[in-house]
């Protein structure tokens, strides 16, 4: 998961802040396409919005199967800024 310069999204009536993307590869045939799926959360983990995409020709040939790679490029496709890796909060710690 990555973190992202927030970006405003219409959900369920409100307008919510997605800070979170994720992604994950659904198909790769190892020669000219692979498919992503993606997701945009806000910091509760709330989906705000999903979809798909491919990559293939001359993307999918000097794509460096790199996980960093795949996600620079679905943010060119998607309009999105990565700030960094997500970093889940750190839970409080019980006080007695």
């Amino acid at each position: 998961m990555k973190a992202i310069e927030p970006i405003k999204l219409w959900k369920d009536g409100a307008i919510e802040s997605a800070t979170i993307f994720n992604m994950y590869i659904s198909f790769d045939d190892l020669s000219t396409t692979a498919v992503f799926y993606y997701n945009l959360l806000n910091d509760r983990m709330v989906k705000l919005a999903e979809g798909k995409f491919e990559m293939t020709g001359t993307d999918y040939q000097n794509w460096d199967d790199s996980n960093d790679a795949a996600y620079t490029f679905a943010a060119y496709l998607l309009n999105l800024v990565i700030i960094g890796e997500y970093i889940p909060p750190i839970a409080d710690e019980p006080t007695e």
